[in-house]
């Protein structure tokens, strides 16, 4: 390739890059509002403890699945995505989809592919070479979004965030949107946890920055009234190179807990706080939790309690537990091990509470399966008092 070549094709690049970067300040200042703190169900602690698992992704034959996240639809069924293919990163890779069942929640429908990266690139207008990390999550009236990470050149240092909205609850969706979050070249930035849903309209999205330097930010996003154009800015929560993947949970219409997955030799669980609804954040410290570089996720208890998953060890991902803090986050109790296998993978896990109080819990099980775990809040309590006894 001649230098004369290279130079056209980089001036290319560098004007579509600009163009995103000059279109994306003719969009409406969109500003942070209070988070919504959901109501507690009545249901919630009531009745006697329950728990059980079921998988929601099938067998993949010898292929992986990996990065599950689940949602409550607006008629009481859940839906949930995931990537898989041949292997993480492989070209193949695609994101899937699958509801349960209205008339038994343990069964899912077989999962349909919302995005690969041919679809990928003929929506988005330009190549791209892989696709992963899906977050799922519902909007105003039948609303669905997925929001996903998509690369053109590298690795997931190379990645830039993509939208796409469904208006029938999964049935059809719209072309994939680029989120233009950076006017420069606009990469690394990647998508994991659940969003929280803000007063002002939209949701606060946690997302996380990987090229020279790993910090995690907050992507304050929404639709506009047609449902059809996307509306966004982001902000960081701090800076530095030792934490990524936010996992953000609201106490209040001002309060938020953050916890991060930490890449400091202290391998230890990171954590943050807002009194100003996500507008600044605590500087982070490490709680006296294990994180082994590995995803966490946490959760707001109808009594206040906090509620974490993550993988117990500074070493690696062979366990998946549970634990719970009354004192927002300064101390913790072990309350439960769903999964606990040397040799094996368990990862990534994503939970939310459904209207009728009940929590679900999504992770990759050792990379062949999206395993599913649901129980309620007696049963949490019953492990607590196991726990003290």
């Amino acid at each position: 390739m001649n230098k004369r070549l290279i130079a056209v094709l980089l001036l290319i690049t560098i004007i579509s890059y600009a163009w995103s970067a000059w279109r994306r300040p003719l969009t409406p200042d969109l500003k942070p509002g209070t988070f919504i703190v959901p109501l507690a169900s009545p249901l919630a602690a009531d009745g006697p403890p329950f728990m059980e698992t079921n998988f929601i992704s099938p067998d993949p034959g010898g292929k992986m699945v990996h990065v599950g996240s689940i949602c409550e639809l607006p008629d009481g069924r859940l839906a949930a995505a995931w990537y898989g293919g041949t292997r993480e990163g492989a070209r193949d890779v695609s994101i899937f989809f699958a509801m349960n069942h209205a008339e038994d929640a343990a069964l899912w429908t077989l999962p349909k592919i919302v995005v690969e990266r041919i679809s990928a690139s003929r929506e988005l207008r330009r190549y791209i070479k892989k696709v992963g990390n899906p977050i799922l999550f519902a909007g105003p009236g039948n609303q669905l979004w997925l929001i996903y990470v998509s690369i053109t050149v590298g690795g997931w240092s190379g990645s830039s965030l993509n939208a796409k909205i469904s208006h029938d609850i999964g049935n059809t969706w719209g072309p994939s949107q680029r989120l233009t979050l950076s006017p420069f070249l606009n990469i690394s930035e990647l998508v994991r946890n659940k969003p929280l849903p803000v007063r002002m309209g939209g949701f606060a999205l946690p997302i996380y920055h990987e090229c020279f330097g790993d910090f995690p930010e907050i992507l304050w996003i929404r639709s506009g009234q047609c449902g059809e154009k996307i509306y966004y800015r982001k902000t960081r929560m701090t800076g530095g190179r030792s934490f990524i993947q936010p996992s953000v949970t609201a106490d209040g219409p001002y309060g938020g807990i953050a916890f991060y997955r930490c890449r400091t030799d202290e391998k230890g669980v990171g954590m943050a706080v807002t009194d100003d609804a996500g507008a600044t954040w605590s500087e982070p410290r490490i709680l006296d939790l294990p994180n082994s570089d590995s995803a966490i996720n946490a959760l707001i208890l109808s009594d206040g309690g906090l509620l974490l998953a993550l993988n117990d060890s500074k070493q690696g991902r062979e366990n998946m537990r549970l634990a719970v803090s009354h004192d927002r986050g300064s101390n913790w109790t072990r309350i439960a091990t769903l999964e606990d296998s040397p040799g094996h993978v368990f990862s990534y896990p994503y939970m939310i509470r459904t209207r009728d109080g009940l929590i679900h819990l999504v992770y990759t099980w050792q990379r062949k399966r999206i395993k599913h775990v649901v129980f309620n809040e007696a049963w949490i309590n019953q492990q607590i008092e196991r726990t003290s006894g």
